[in-house]
């Protein structure tokens, strides 16, 4: 696995702790001010970098790392 600590930007971080917290990725967008879509598009960059391919498995490891709480 690849650096995740330096690698995860600010929001691949929000939107995985976001989606940690239960929040759903229209919510998630309608709060960063972008397209569901979008959200989309950056929880695969999140989850290709934590070599996860599921939102849960890339939260398991982020939270493993201490990425997100």
């Amino acid at each position: 696995m690849a650096d995740s600590r330096n690698s995860l930007t600010h929001l691949e971080h929000a939107c995985l702790q976001s989606v940690a917290q239960g929040q759903c990725v229209d919510s998630i967008a309608q709060q960063s001010d972008k397209s569901a879509s979008e959200i989309e598009v950056v929880l695969a960059s999140a989850r290709l970098k934590l070599t996860a391919s599921t939102n849960v498995e890339a939260i398991a490891r982020a939270l493993k790392l201490g990425l997100i709480e």
